[in-house]
């Protein structure tokens, strides 16, 4: 049995933030996908796109089987509940910086990205750092 704790009632919380920021972004993806797909002249940044939400699944797959298979005591369990958060937000920014980069070269996907929610980029961060 798990006990409760300050501490990892803290971790619990920046990994329901951190996971709910990173389906966000997966909305983000793949709205913008769709967009993107509508202009033949835009497929290759659809592709890109895709391929960053493609890195983002996988990822994200493999970072929770990985923590799903540690057997660790309550003590070693918050240390690695909390690092499997930071590696969470690490693939958070990752996402942000490349939807960033993409967004900078190419003014349909920057127009697209304006038109959606802004609260996406900035709701739970403050929280996480």
């Amino acid at each position: 049995m798990q006990t409760l704790s300050y501490e990892s009632l803290q971790a619990e919380h920046a990994w329901m933030l951190v996971c709910d920021q990173l389906q966000q972004r997966n909305n983000v993806l793949a709205k913008s996908i769709s967009h993107m797909e509508r202009d033949p002249k835009e497929l290759p940044m659809a592709s890109r796109l895709i391929i960053l939400r493609y890195h983002l699944k996988m990822s994200l797959r493999q970072l929770t089987q990985a923590a799903r298979q540690t057997g660790l005591q309550s003590h070693s369990r918050l240390a690695a509940q909390w690092e499997h958060v930071h590696q969470l937000f690490f693939l958070l920014r990752q996402i942000d910086s490349e939807l960033g980069r993409a967004s900078n070269e190419n003014h349909n996907l920057r127009s697209c990205l304006k038109a959606l929610d802004g609260r996406v980029y900035r709701s739970a961060l403050v929280h996480l750092n």
